[in-house]
């Protein structure tokens, strides 16, 4: 009985400190993250965890040029599906209107940068520069 309850309390233990150890990996994205595209508004990313899992919204500002100007002329928010972070990767996707999904990567680079991208949309997709709003 005895070593029952050892072997609990152990796993118990490993599952606690690998929870913590997300916990603090995923701090490092919470937050609002602005992104621009040719000078307009382009993407917010928005990341939480008050549920105690990652999870959040984006809101993607469809650009076009008209004339040689770029504008916003629609607005498309989204929840985040299957968020997740390995490394210094955080992948999430999020339903389009017909049901299909949409895969984005989300990279710090060594420079400090991050960026986000669309990984199985058009092969002209931007990449976009985030800044987390402080």
């Amino acid at each position: 009985m005895k070593r029952c309850i050892v072997v609990f309390v152990l796993a118990a233990a490993t599952a606690a400190g690998g929870a913590i150890a997300r916990a603090q990996h995923n701090a490092e994205w919470l937050g609002v993250w602005h992104g621009e595209l040719d000078g307009q508004p382009s993407v917010v990313l928005t990341l939480a965890d008050d549920t105690g899992a990652l999870g959040g919204t984006v809101v993607l500002n469809i650009i076009e040029r008209e004339n040689g100007a770029a504008h916003v002329v629609a607005t498309e928010p989204h929840t985040l599906v299957n968020p997740h972070v390995e490394g210094e990767v955080l992948t999430f996707q999020f339903k389009k209107p017909d049901g299909d999904l949409l895969d984005f990567a989300v990279k710090r680079n060594a420079d400090g940068e991050v960026t986000i991208h669309c990984v199985n949309c058009s092969a002209d997709a931007p990449t976009v520069s985030l800044t987390r709003a402080k």
